[in-house]
């Protein structure tokens, strides 16, 4: 893959079963102009349309009555388009920032969404004020920026109703006309509200918010709140962060979430879990193992409903579960309690990383990234509603060691991977607290290659057996990638998280550099003479560490780094707990994790990469790192992208991604330059291998 070849990418997402047909988002960056692309399309057998044809639309949610999705013109916030089917849906929403997320009442006929609510005077609703002009902020909280967005407090984020009616005689509904329905603004707690969900019978509307209003000290506490009384009422659970909900019943809820164990900043390494909460008997059961499974940010469904809608004493919970290098789909019992990794039931394999489902009858489809296509639609069939459906429709169920699972899990549409792509190699190397996962890529050819260390983020995150697309960049380029998921990670245990609590830089440290060991001692084809290591945000606080200790590199790219845990604490989006929790409060401590404080010890060449609107890890952390590289004699450059923030590699404008991995090459190619065959010519297929 070239840095060109950007645009011939996809992602799918969002899958949801219309009977036969699974509607998904496509969505595509577009380089000419520089914006992203996605409809939503019906897959059916080998037939494909496309459903919607404004310029991003995503989130589709289809009942017996009601669909409706989320429509964006291009450079316009998204509305609410709903009607009876998704291709007769309307826009009813008119909100000035957009609307976010949403939910269907399909029997009540109505809508409850989110959207945030700007300050009268601010982001643009008076066209007599510019942005310049608007009044000064008085801020009295803890957390008041969010990365990506800004701003947070003069903008809350807010819960609405609407009813659904289809369009009459009048302009409501008609494409060009003003006239949308009446939303009506809810009650809602002071902080900012996401998650709108109703329960099944439509009685029960509610969000997630924090549990109490930021009066100046952080507290990552949030629960339920149930809306549409006179004032929001919270729903009573244990000491916990709730990310997703979802209603079993009227009186029971099924949620997804962090358990704080310690105290309302206990976040370091926690295992997120499902949960169901009782309301009338104000008890909540973990399903979970807290120490082995970390479920996915993905809404888990439920099947096993009774003909009444009831839920029957065998149903089970499909959820998502972060693994190591995957998110895998399982089933898990509704009456589970602490089930551990190894007592789970997986439906899809050990290398995928899923990013949606939906469960309808005896048919689940997925969508996610496998090792060799960047973006697939998958469909498996189901039977039964205990603990596991196996095959179903002549499909024989396999069994493999305690796991249940079918063969039908077939690909009903997978997206080519651009020419040159190449299948990574697992390593599974031993280390000084456990094996350590991690990949090597080379490209095709003849070496000897360079090879550089890629070093994730997080550092409570992974890379995966995904299909990725700075890994197939570097290897077209001609450079061998080693990369891998140390201490400090996540997929695997809670201890294996917590393990850089207190230490950041040493035990990752030590399991990239070993993982990097493993591979150079073992292919003769990696020339161990000419070294690059890079990394973004933690990746990129690993890499500058790294440097600072081990001189056989011959260059470093430090990307939206985290470089300066003392002046973080007061500038980052998520200050006021990250560093304390992971550096501890201790300046000397502190000092001794800094990779600002030990700049003056670099003396590999680096390119310190970052964006202008990054407010995870702010500009001021490069500027500063920068400067003492600068003060070091280091050969250094500072590469600031406008317009971008922290998800500039992922979700950035498609010129500034493309422009990104044209500096990387160049940088590498400067300083890791040598006589290369990797056939970089050969575009004869786009097949990995």
């Amino acid at each position: 893959m070239n840095p060109e070849d950007l645009d011939s990418l996809a992602e799918y997402s969002s899958p949801v079963l219309r009977g036969s047909e699974a509607v998904i988002t496509i969505t595509r960056p577009d380089l000419e102009s520089n914006s992203y692309l996605s409809q939503l399309f019906g897959l059916s057998g080998e037939s494909s349309k496309r459903l919607t044809h404004n310029w991003r639309d995503s989130a589709p949610e289809v009942h017996a009555s009601w669909s409706g999705y989320l429509s964006a013109a291009k450079k316009e916030p998204g509305q609410l388009y709903v009607g009876s089917s998704l291709e007769t849906a309307h826009r009813i929403t008119d909100n000035h920032l957009g609307v976010s997320e949403f939910a269907l009442d399909d029997e009540g006929a109505r809508a409850l969404y989110g959207a945030r609510v700007a300050e009268p005077g601010r982001y643009g609703l008076n066209d007599g004020i510019p942005a310049g002009e608007e009044a000064p902020r008085r801020i009295t909280s803890a957390a008041y920026l969010s990365n990506g967005l800004g701003y947070t407090n003069d903008r809350p984020a807010r819960a609405f109703l609407v009813d659904l009616v289809e369009p009459g005689l009048g302009k409501s509904g008609v494409a060009g006309g003003a006239e949308v329905p009446l939303s009506t603004l809810l009650e809602t707690p002071i902080s900012d509200v996401h998650d709108p969900q109703f329960s099944p019978s439509g009685s029960r509307v509610s969000v997630i918010s924090s549990l109490a209003p930021d009066h100046g000290e952080p507290d990552l506490r949030s629960t339920v709140w149930l809306l549409g009384g006179e004032n929001p009422e919270a729903l009573t659970l244990p000491r916990m962060s709730v990310s997703l909900h979802r209603w079993i019943d009227d009186e029971t809820v099924l949620l997804v979430g962090n358990e704080l164990t310690r105290d309302e900043l206990d976040f370091v390494g926690q295992m997120p879990g499902l949960f169901v909460h009782e309301l009338t008997t104000n008890t909540t059961r973990r399903l979970t193992d807290p120490e082995t499974v970390a479920v996915a940010s993905i809404r888990p469904q439920i099947v096993g409903h009774g003909i009444d809608g009831s839920i029957l004493a065998d149903a089970s919970v499909i959820a998502g579960v972060d693994t190591d290098g995957a998110t895998r789909i399982m089933s898990i019992d509704l009456a589970a309690e602490s089930r551990t990794l190894g007592e789970l039931n997986f439906l899809t394999d050990d290398t995928t990383v899923v990013n949606g489902f939906d469960v309808d009858g005896g048919s689940l489809v997925w969508t996610g990234e496998t090792p060799t296509s960047p973006a697939v639609l998958n469909r498996l069939g189901l039977t039964g509603i205990g603990n596991l459906a196996t095959g179903v429709d002549g499909c024989a169920p396999v069994t493999d060691d305690h796991v249940e699972v079918t063969d039908c899990d077939t690909t009903v549409k997978a997206h080519p991977a651009p020419a040159n792509s190449v299948l990574p190699q697992v390593l599974s190397v031993d280390g000084a607290g456990g094996t350590i996962t991690g990949w090597l890529a080379k490209p095709s050819g003849q070496g000897p290659f360079p090879v550089i260390l890629n070093i994730h983020g997080g550092p409570f995150a992974q890379y995966t057996h995904g299909w990725f697309d700075e890994t197939q960049v570097l290897t077209s380029a001609g450079y061998a990638v080693v990369y891998a998921n140390p201490r400090g990670s996540g997929g695997r245990t809670r201890a294996w998280g917590t393990a850089v609590q207190g230490n950041m830089a040493a035990p990752a440290m030590a399991d990239v550099l070993a993982v990097l060991d493993h591979a150079l001692a073992g292919d003769s084809e990696l020339d161990s003479s000419r070294l690059g290591v890079q990394g973004g945000s933690y990746g990129g606080y690993l890499t500058a560490m790294i440097t600072a200790t081990d001189h056989r590199f011959q260059a470093a790219i430090v990307e939206r780094g985290y470089l300066d845990p003392a002046s973080f604490v007061g500038t980052s989006d998520i200050g006021r707990f990250f560093t304390e929790e992971y550096t501890t409060r201790d300046r000397q401590a502190i000092a001794e994790q800094s990779p600002l404080a030990h700049a003056s010890q670099v003396r590999t060449p680096s390119l310190v990469m970052h964006s202008e609107l990054d407010f995870r890890c702010p500009l001021e952390q490069a500027q500063q790192y920068y400067a003492a590289l600068q003060r070091a004699g280091v050969d250094t450059e500072l590469l600031i992208f406008p317009g971008e923030n922290h998800e500039l590699s992922r979700s950035g404008q498609p010129l500034h991604r493309r422009q990104r991995f044209e500096a990387m090459i160049d940088w590498w190619d400067q300083h890791l330059a040598g006589d290369v065959d990797a056939n970089l010519d050969d575009q004869t297929t786009s097949a990995i291998r």
